[in-house]
């Protein structure tokens, strides 16, 4: 659901991952789209609005063995629609996520230079992501994942602590989880959202890293030390009933390190074996240790191993 100009839309794609794909990368055309080789657009469909959104959310839930559950992503930022498209699907191709896929694009300036003015729109995309939130309530799926990256994270948790003040449980028992990557957000400012929102019952998966370029970068700007995409325990959010999954030891595969789970083949091919063993990393029947877990290098690849606070 792309908001652009005040203006919410919604569409289907049909995109082909090309069957030479390389896990964690993403290879867009150049000149002519060749679906041998690169991530093409197959088939695109303008929805009526939301109600037609409601129907395709429920029609590629019956088409999609049970249950009946799904994820919706939520982009960082830099992004434009094109790269938050294919990231989605590159994403839900690599990790073999099951369900249906809903991605929601908020309106990025899509450069380097314009980080102050992605916050004000991702902020400004809040009202949007409530709404769609809503539309997820009244579809078919048993429940579904909120993913976010980056400032993405920012506004999924604006999103929900909208929904929480405004006493709608219903949408919100619909997520089965809420996991936030490398995200970009103040950590008093997380400490606040994130008591309102685990008070209603949505729980909140931290995938972090202290070797995150990016976060670093971002934690500079503002003249702050950590962001909660670089924290490592419970106790630095002032002892906050999350999950941490620490990916310090985690190869990214490229140089920031901010989207390992993507870009990582070590990793994606760890949570591939997770997904075959039918666990799940989040959510009911996650697949965590105590306070979280810890990704190490073991003599078979990436491990997932207890995490314990480092000031024990």
């Amino acid at each position: 659901m792309p908001r652009s100009g005040g203006r919410s839309w919604f569409a289907r794609f049909d995109v082909v991952v090309p069957p030479d794909h390389t896990f964690g990368t993403i290879r867009f055309p150049k000149g002519r789209p060749d679906p041998n080789r690169d991530f093409v657009v197959k088939d695109a469909e303008t929805l009526g609005g939301p109600r037609a959104f409601v129907d395709a959310v429920n029609a590629a839930a019956a088409d999609a063995p049970p249950p009946r559950i799904g994820a919706m992503f939520i982009h960082g930022f830099n992004t434009n629609f094109a790269e938050a498209l294919m990231r989605h699907v590159q994403l839900r191709h690599d990790l073999a996520a099951p369900g249906v896929g809903v991605l929601f694009s908020w309106p990025s300036e899509a450069r380097l230079l314009g980080y102050a003015a992605d916050r004000e729109h991702a902020l400004f995309s809040r009202d949007a992501l409530v709404e769609t939130l809503q539309l997820m309530r009244r579809t078919r799926l048993e429940r579904y994942n909120l993913i976010a990256h980056s400032m993405g994270a920012f506004l999924a948790m604006e999103g929900l602590r909208t929904l929480a003040l405004m006493g709608d449980v219903a949408s919100l028992r619909k997520i089965d989880a809420l996991v936030l990557i490398a995200a970009d957000l103040e950590v008093d400012l997380f400490r606040r959202q994130a008591a309102t929102v685990l008070a209603m019952g949505v729980p909140i998966y931290l995938l972090v890293s202290d070797k995150d370029k990016a976060l670093r970068w971002s934690a500079r700007l503002r003249g702050k030390a950590r962001r909660v995409g670089n924290v490592q325990t419970r106790e630095e959010l002032g002892g906050l009933d999350v999950g941490i999954i620490d990916l310090s030891a985690v190869d990214p595969g490229e140089i920031t390190g901010h989207l390992k789970v993507g870009s990582s083949p070590d990793l994606i091919a760890l949570v591939r074996r997770i997904r075959q063993g039918h666990h799940s990393l989040f959510g009911r029947n996650a697949v965590l240790f105590d306070e979280g877990a810890t990704v190490l290098q073991g003599t078979a690849g990436l491990v997932l191993a207890p995490l314990f606070p480092r000031n024990r």
